[in-house]
């Protein structure tokens, strides 16, 4: 699977990214843990899925940039 990052809140080092899957039009979302247990029953995930925390301004850039 080859990624190219769209945006994210540092140039170097790890933070929140946004990144597209070549080929396919899907988003790979790097974020902060989501530990709270009260967060994670209101969303009631299914196996194999997780729950990221991102900065809102983030995931707004992504459209205006990168999306059309």
């Amino acid at each position: 699977m080859k990624l190219t990052r769209l945006a994210g809140e540092c140039e170097k080092g790890s933070c929140p990214t946004v990144y597209a899957v070549d080929g396919t039009g899907d988003l790979i979302i790097q974020g902060y843990v989501v530990a709270d247990p009260a967060a994670l029953a209101t969303i009631r995930l299914p196996a194999g899925e997780t729950a990221v925390r991102i900065p809102a301004a983030l995931i707004r850039r992504v459209p205006n940039e990168h999306l059309g």
